[in-house]
């Protein structure tokens, strides 16, 4: 199998175009208003929640606030798609929807903490759909004998992950997030170039890291508080020595930068699959034709 990751595209003003979820968390700070210590407000520009810390917040504009009136507290709903984080998720009653016009090429796209029966991506060149998918969001996987086939329950899946689609500049990609009857929730969105660095080698290793509180107390009794978890998933990667740097260009371009990544092939995945961060990758170079690249991906919660 291969591995692939989605060179995340910055979605700004510019590429968002349309949502169905209003921008309206909260009052847009007014320079006029005299604001109590928690006070929350949104800016339009940043498209961010801020909080204030003291009471008499008057006339500081949170944008170049230091920190001392304001706290930047997260992304506003509608933006929270696009924040780098998955735990803070976008909402909206029986379905999000979002249009979406490239700045760069863009032939792939990720969607990460799903709460939804179903997806449909849409690709407009001018007046003309040109893709159309709708994609059902069950996981089979949990199906695991005739009993859970029938009593199990319906488990729909966290993420999808879509390549090959024709998002060139200046098309306008429609998401739609649907959950009808409940509320559709997503918690990051990646829309970029995939690129496939290279052949996954036997024996991916694959680690839950659990963040929970996990201990005792001075009498021996448990201390068990429950918080979220995340996955570290260490490949070596099979690549031809002559494609190192664009393999190691590659790397340098999502540093730091919230990455979808995913395994492709005929073959299972076993998982490799996420939204992460590059935390580590090797490059001891064969210079006989074919390199082994250890690469380390550590998932956001």
């Amino acid at each position: 199998m291969d591995f692939n990751i989605i060179a995340p595209m910055a979605v700004t003003d510019v590429e968002l175009t349309a949502s169905n979820i209003p921008e309206d968390d909260h009052p847009e700070w007014a320079a006029g208003t005299n604001y109590a210590k928690g006070d929350l407000v949104i800016s339009l520009t940043s498209h961010r929640i801020y909080q204030s810390m003291q009471d008499g917040n008057l006339g500081n504009d949170p944008l170049t606030d230091d920190g001392s009136w304001w706290f930047d507290l997260r992304a506003t709903n509608r933006w929270s798609a696009f924040d780098q984080r998955r735990s803070n998720t976008a909402s909206h009653p029986d379905q999000i929807t979002y249009s979406i016009t490239p700045t760069q090429d863009c032939d792939a796209i990720a969607l990460f903490g799903l709460t939804a029966g179903s997806v449909r991506i849409e690709v407009w060149d001018g007046p003309s759909r040109i893709y159309d998918q709708t994609f059902v969001m069950v996981d089979t996987g949990h199906v695991v004998s005739v009993y859970t086939w029938f009593f199990g329950g319906i488990v729909y899946t966290r993420q999808k992950v879509l390549n090959g689609f024709p998002g060139y500049i200046g098309h306008r990609i429609d998401i739609t997030i649907a959950a009808v009857g409940a509320t559709a929730k997503v918690g990051h969105i990646v829309l970029g170039r995939n690129h496939l660095l290279g052949q996954v080698m036997n024996l991916p290793r694959i680690s839950f890291v659990s963040h929970s509180r996990k201990g005792y107390d001075d009498f021996g009794d448990e201390i068990l508080v429950k918080r979220g978890s995340t996955r570290k998933i260490e490949v070596a990667l099979l690549v031809p020595t002559i494609q190192a740097p664009r393999v190691m260009d590659i790397m340098a371009e999502i540093d730091g930068l919230a990455t979808a990544f995913y395994a492709s092939g005929t073959g299972p995945t076993y998982g490799i699959e996420g939204l992460g961060f590059l935390d580590d990758h090797g490059q001891p170079l064969d210079v006989a034709g074919e390199s082994t690249f250890p690469l380390i991906m550590k998932t956001l919660k």
